[in-house]
């Protein structure tokens, strides 16, 4: 594992190498994004469009919400185990999933940039991506709806994104981002359309939709039901529509979020988006704890030493840290080895997360 706080080297070679951006095969890529804009596809051809331009081993698509857990929709190359641990334990310390939850902007993001020292970034940083051997990440955020997005995320297996990746990820960014917001268009215009697109990735809550009139255009069958079970809930959507974007309304045990659209939004133009908020998934416990459980069959120096190997430092490199021979880090990872059951430093990696998923 490669540490973000260290000087960027050269990129080692990648298992999809980018293409030239005027070449046939770049067009090739960014007609068929055109072409299936509205589709269910679309997403998946988005990543697959800037993994074109950019060296890297796999991607990730994940949505990611304020006010609700991230939500893995797709991956390439990305071993099931993997998005398992993620999705059940790791998801509740992803910094990215931090960043947008502070109200973050779409954009795009590397991994440096989102970096907060603690146990949290210990366990996403130096246990999970361990793991799943990603050495660096390059994130793109694009905005939906009810205070969402969707992270594209390309993923380096060694070595980092070099400084031309990352210039090359903003250059063709107002271009992806304009193809989505084409595609947001599209799925809303087909709302009222029983045929039409699914919509799951951006409308997963209670949802009314009304134009700048108030007339309701359009109503998910969650929040129809939610109105027959509480009345107050119109009075809640009246308070709202005066009030700014953003703005909340407690009704019972309800909370109305109010998102107001833009005069060039294809289906509500100048209109109107009520969202109940979701009941938020317990978190899956503090992290501090949790890694502090994990490791408590090791002594302060194993785990000191663990934590170095974890963060993909040599038998020398950690001697040197800690002023020790490399037969004594040497004879305390066999220690280690025996107390976990394990043969191998991966195998005491993936024991030590196992830990802290059964915990």
């Amino acid at each position: 594992m490669v540490d973000p706080d260290q000087p960027r080297s050269a990129p080692l070679p990648a298992r999809y190498s980018a293409v030239r951006l005027n070449s046939p095969e770049w067009f090739a890529r960014v007609g068929e994004v055109a072409r299936v804009i509205g589709s269910d596809r679309f997403h998946r051809e988005l990543v697959e469009l800037a993994g074109a331009a950019i060296n890297h081993d796999a991607c990730w698509i994940i949505r990611y919400s304020r006010v609700a857990p991230p939500d893995v929709l797709y991956t390439k190359d990305v071993a099931s185990d993997v998005v398992a641990y993620y999705s059940n334990l790791y998801s509740s310390v992803d910094p990215f999933s931090e960043y947008w939850k502070n109200n973050g902007s779409p954009g795009v993001l590397m991994l440096n940039d989102v970096r907060s020292p603690g146990r949290a970034w210990d366990m996403y940083h130096k246990v999970f991506q361990t793991l799943a051997s990603i050495s660096d990440e390059l994130g793109m955020f694009f905005s939906t709806v009810g205070h969402c997005c969707f992270g594209l995320f390309l993923e380096r297996e060694t070595g980092r994104f070099s400084q031309s990746d990352i210039e090359r990820a903003r250059l063709i960014f107002p271009m992806l981002e304009g193809f989505h917001r084409s595609h947001l268009g599209a799925l809303f215009n087909d709302l009222r359309n029983p045929r039409g697109p699914q919509v799951e990735g951006f409308i997963t809550r209670p949802t009314l939709i009304e134009d700048r009139f108030g007339v309701d255009v359009f109503a998910n069958e969650a929040w129809r039901e939610a109105a027959q079970r509480v009345p107050a809930l119109a009075d809640a959507v009246a308070a709202l529509r005066v009030a700014p974007a953003g703005e909340t309304h407690v009704c019972g045990s309800l909370t109305v979020k109010v998102e107001v659209f833009d005069r060039d939004f294809p289906l509500a133009p100048g209109g109107r988006m009520y969202v109940l908020d979701a009941p938020q998934r317990e978190a899956g416990g503090d992290p501090d704890r949790l890694l502090e459980d994990a490791l408590g069959i090791f002594t302060p120096r194993e785990r000191e030493i663990l934590l170095l190997l974890m963060n993909g430092q040599t038998t020398g490199e950690i001697a040197q840290k800690l002023s020790l021979s490399k037969g004594t880090i040497k004879n305390c990872r066999l220690r280690m080895y025996r107390k976990a059951g394990v043969g191998s430093e991966r195998a005491l990696v993936k024991h030590v997360m196992q830990s802290i998923g059964a915990r």
